[in-house]
């Protein structure tokens, strides 16, 4: 069985470090409201190395998933049937088309995610996932009565390299799918000069706001609204919050937007603490929160930090209603905090894996990345490059005329609500708007179990 990605940090040398990890990782889970976000370096770099996924290749990945993707909807299950008989040959997306990256037998489209510089690794699950993604519609037939080929980039977590790649890419792909790239800054005017679809995480601002792109993760329309989040914690009793927060630039305008939310709730805010990045020991924080008396706390923090941080508020013998670590699902948060961990939650906004396969989308997602990417984990990076990518097909199908990249922008534009067959919450993904679909997390006796709500996305 596959097991959940261990979304660690390190503190020194070449891997992760602190800082970057909690960048990356406040601005991947919302809420995002015109955040400042990783990667808009405008380093310059050509190096902008290139490997192409085939067709073939993908056909040897194994046999379909078991069941195929269903629909939860009823919207989503027309797009099933459309594409399904677009893969026969017989929809319009399969006549002829001279867009890039397309001719009668194949479609060839691109991603990037960040797997070398400074943080070497932080898109590879996200990259495995597009390729997983690939080898599972290649093994259906493929997409619009052609085969798929995927070229994959890596952008060195630099904005110039991303910028180099997409204008490689340009002439040979109709567009991007999934992908974790912190450069992609660097691209966001060429893909918005070329009018190149794009739909996966945007870590830029300059990007998820480019007319082509669209967001997995987008931002909400106003946060100075309650949430369905925020409105549970306050029905469970919550009427105070501590927040406690690495001191960097992405964590703190991560903290304004949650604490716009709370208090637009009726929570208070009771203690505002920004620890250094030096901390190695937490248990003065853990002493302040106490001493606050509130009913939950907030920790963004990296993984390793998490784990302590936890281990500490133990040592106070404080018990809070609820007690939140942004980054620790999905981590090796469990097993560095052992007992100290049962309790405390985490909210994630794609079906965990403890579900198994109740939604058959999420159940292929599982199959293939075991399948077609072996070495990459199944993680929430992973999750959104899969749905990225499922997006950009599914509306592709879903043209009503030969395939262009104009017009697969225009259909993207017109889709309101998308959930990637229910393994999302529900986005609005033409609107570019998030709806706050989560799901509550809780460790219960060493396990990630559901905390709210029993089954789907609490909205």
């Amino acid at each position: 069985m596959l097991g959940i990605a261990l979304l660690t940090l390190a503190g020194c040398g070449a891997r992760w470090s602190a800082s970057e990890r909690a960048a990356v990782i406040a601005n991947h889970f919302g809420p995002r409201n015109g955040a400042v976000r990783a990667g808009s370096s405008t380093a310059a770099s050509t190096d902008a190395a290139t490997d192409t996924v085939g067709a073939g290749a993908a056909d040897n990945a194994g046999p379909t998933a078991a069941g195929g993707p269903v629909a939860a909807t009823k919207a989503d299950a027309v797009k099933t049937a459309t594409g399904q008989q677009a893969a026969r040959g017989a929809q319009p997306c399969a006549a002829h088309s001279d867009a890039p990256g397309v001719t009668d037998s194949t479609i060839t489209v691109g991603t990037i995610s960040t797997l070398s510089g400074p943080v070497p690794g932080l898109g590879e699950s996200s990259q495995g996932a597009a390729r997983a993604y690939v080898a599972y519609m290649n093994s259906k037939g493929g997409v619009c009565g052609r085969k798929v080929d995927l070229k994959t980039g890596d952008d060195g977590y630099d904005a110039g390299r991303y910028r180099a790649l997409v204008t490689e890419f340009n002439p040979k792909i109709l567009g991007i799918v999934g992908g974790l790239a912190a450069g992609d800054g660097g691209g966001a005017a060429l893909v918005t000069q070329y009018g190149m679809p794009v739909v996966s995480l945007p870590t830029a601002d300059s990007m998820s706001a480019a007319p082509v792109v669209f967001d997995t993760n987008p931002p909400y329309k106003d946060t100075h609204q309650p949430t369905k989040k925020t409105q549970y914690l306050f029905d469970h009793g919550v009427r105070t919050v501590a927040y406690v927060y690495a001191d960097i630039d992405q964590a703190k305008q991560q903290i304004a937007e949650q604490r716009a939310q709370v208090e637009a709730t009726g929570i208070k805010v009771v203690l505002d603490l920004a620890l250094p990045l030096s901390t190695l020991n937490y248990d003065s924080a853990a002493r302040q929160v106490a001493n606050s008396k509130a009913d939950y706390m907030f920790f963004l923090h990296s993984a390793g930090a998490d784990a302590s941080m936890a281990t500490s508020m133990r040592g106070t013998g404080y018990k809070l209603k609820f007690e939140e670590y942004l980054t620790a699902y999905g981590s090796n948060f469990i097993q560095l905090g052992g007992d100290a961990v049962n309790g405390t939650t985490s909210w994630i906004r794609t079906l965990p894996i403890e579900d198994g396969g109740v939604v058959p989308e999420q159940k292929a997602f599982a199959e293939w990345m075991d399948r077609a990417a072996p070495g990459a984990s199944p993680d929430t990076f992973a999750s959104d490059s899969w749905v990225g990518a499922k997006a950009f097909f599914d509306n592709l199908m879903a043209l009503k005329g030969p395939i262009t990249r104009a017009a697969l922008v225009t259909q993207l534009k017109s889709v309101d609500t998308y959930d990637a067959g229910g393994f999302l919450g529900p986005i609005q993904l033409g609107r570019k708007l998030n709806n706050g679909c989560l799901i509550g997390m809780i460790v219960d006796k060493g396990v990630w179990k559901r905390l709210t709500p029993a089954s789907g996305f609490l909205c």
